[in-house]
C-alpha cells in the first residue's frame, strides 16, 4: 500500500505540473503527460460511460470523414463514376446524390457496398418478396423490439403496397436483424457526429434508464430512422452497440462459469476416487470443526 501511495502521489504531481487536459466530462477527465495518458475517474453516469465507450469512435469517424484523404478518395472515385455515367457505363448499384451529399454517398459505397442484407422475406399483404435491403433506402426502415422474444426486428416498407404505411412492411427478424440495424446505422452515420450531438444522445439514453430501455422506447414510437432525427438515431446506434457488447460479455461470463463448474467437479472426483483413504483421512482431521 505504501508503494501504491507513492505512485499515486507521483501521478498527482505529474497531473498538476506537466499534464494537458485532452477531454473531460463531469466525472471523468483524460489528460496527456508526455508519453502517458492519464484517466481520472469519479462517479460516472450512463451518459458519461456511453460517451467514453462509443462517443470517441463517432467523433473520430467525423474527423476521418472531413480529412483530406477521405476527400481526395471521394473526388477521385466520384470523377470516375461521373465519366462512367456520361459514357453509358452506369453501375445501377451505385447511388450518388450529386445535388445533395455526393462525398458521403461515395465514401459509403466504397466502405459498405450497396446492400445491408440479402435473403428473402415476403409481404403479408401483397405476397411480394424482398431480396435485398439497399443502403440508400435504409433511412426509411422501422426498428422494432419483438415483445415475445425481446429480439430486434427490422421492418422495411413495402413499395408495392404503400411505402408510407408502417404496418405494410417486410420483416427481417432472427439473429441477423440486429446486425442489419447496426450496419444501416453505421452507413447513415459515416460522417460521425459532433461532441454536442454525442453528449445529447448519451443524455437521451440516460433519461430512458438503460440502453435496452431506450431501444424499447424508441421502437414503440414507430418512427423510421429518418423520422427519429440525428440525435435519437445516434443514440440508437450507441444503445444497440452497448447491448451487443453487454450480451457478448455475459456469454463470456457463462463460459467461465461453465469451466469453473467443470473444474470443481473434476476436483471432487479426484479427491473422492483417486486420493488414497489415509491421505484423505489425515486431511479431514486437520479441517476445523464448527459446532452449532
Amino acid at each position: 500500500m505504501e508503494q501504491r501511495w507513492e505512485a499515486l502521489h507521483e501521478l498527482e504531481r505529474m497531473v498538476r505540473d506537466r499534464s494537458e487536459l485532452v477531454a473531460e466530462t463531469d466525472n471523468i477527465a483524460l489528460l496527456s503527460a508526455g508519453e502517458l495518458f492519464l484517466i481520472r475517474v469519479g462517479k460516472a453516469g450512463l451518459a458519461e460511460r456511453a460517451w467514453w465507450r462509443y462517443g470517441r469512435e463517432l467523433h473520430e469517424r467525423r474527423s476521418r470523414f472531413h480529412g483530406a484523404r477521405s476527400r481526395l478518395t471521394a473526388y477521385t472515385f466520384g470523377a470516375m463514376a461521373y465519366l462512367s455515367d456520361v459514357m453509358g457505363l452506369r453501375d445501377d448499384d451505385l447511388s450518388i446524390g450529386w445535388d445533395d451529399e455526393p462525398t458521403a454517398d461515395i465514401l459509403r459505397w466504397r466502405r459498405f457496398g450497396w446492400a445491408a442484407w440479402h435473403g428473402s422475406v415476403d409481404c403479408r399483404y401483397c405476397n411480394s418478396s424482398l431480396k435485398a435491403l439497399r443502403y440508400d433506402l435504409s433511412w426509411w426502415v422501422f426498428p422494432r423490439i419483438d415483445p415475445d422474444t425481446g429480439r430486434t426486428v427490422v421492418e422495411v416498407p413495402c413499395p408495392r403496397c404503400d411505402p408510407w404505411t408502417p404496418k405494410k412492411v417486410y420483416e427481417i427478424g432472427g439473429p441477423e436483424a440486429q446486425t442489419v440495424l447496426r450496419k444501416v446505422l453505421a452507413y447513415q452515420h459515416i460522417s460521425g457526429a459532433s461532441e454536442r450531438t454525442i453528449k445529447d444522445a448519451s443524455l437521451v439514453i440516460e433519461t430512458a434508464g438503460s440502453s435496452e430501455a431506450f431501444e424499447a422506447l424508441v421502437t414503440k414510437e414507430r418512427r423510421s430512422l429518418w423520422g427519429m432525427g440525428k440525435t435519437r438515431s445516434i443514440a440508437l446506434e450507441i444503445a444497440v452497440t452497448d447491448s451487443v457488447e453487454r450480451r457478448t460479455m455475459e456469454l463470456e461470463l457463462e463460459a467461465l462459469e461453465f469451466t469453473w463448474k467443470r473444474e470443481e467437479e473434476l476436483a471432487r472426483i479426484i479427491d473422492e476416487q483417486l486420493t488414497p483413504d489415509d491421505v484423505r483421512a489425515r486431511h479431514l482431521r486437520r479441517l476445523p470443526v464448527t459446532v452449532r
